[in-house]
């Protein structure tokens, strides 16, 4: 067995063992982790970062976020203070390589994914609320943003 199949399998299996050990709450914080991970360390935030030194604005900097290739998988659009995005396919990395199969506990790695990259854009706390997904059998995923007061 190679590496690629080893780490394929564990990280599988970390997945399905929270979903079927731990509590839904629980496999949420811990998957939550993961993609704060994901985002602080995979680009996401640094990318934010750069635009936010040449863009003013919530409008533009949403815009340069929309504009760059393989961010993420929908466009981002702001009503007021509440920021939404619709996928219509997963956007997970591990999901679109084939490392993990889609599910709703790996859902709430890509909701910690948002919080933190939106917590950069807008420089403070964010709420996240995953009001549809794919892993959980909707169409879509749907998440909205809301700024924390």
């Amino acid at each position: 067995m190679g590496e690629m199949e080893l780490l394929r399998g564990w990280v599988a299996a970390l997945v399905s063992g929270l979903h079927a050990e731990v509590d839904e709450e629980t496999a949420a914080r811990v998957m939550e982790h993961c993609g704060r991970a994901c985002a602080a360390h995979f680009g996401s935030v640094a990318a934010v970062e750069t635009l936010r030194r040449d863009l003013e604005g919530i409008d533009e900097l949403l815009d340069g976020l929309n504009q760059q290739e393989d961010f993420w998988c929908g466009r981002w659009v702001r009503d007021g203070e509440v920021i939404t995005s619709v996928c219509e396919s997963c956007g997970c990395p591990l999901v679109q390589t084939g490392w993990v199969e889609v599910s709703p506990t790996l859902c709430q790695c890509s909701r910690g994914w948002v919080r933190t990259v939106f917590e950069a854009v807008l420089d403070g706390p964010v709420d996240v609320d995953l009001q549809q997904a794919i892993g959980r059998g909707d169409d879509v995923c749907r998440y909205v943003v809301v700024p924390k007061r």
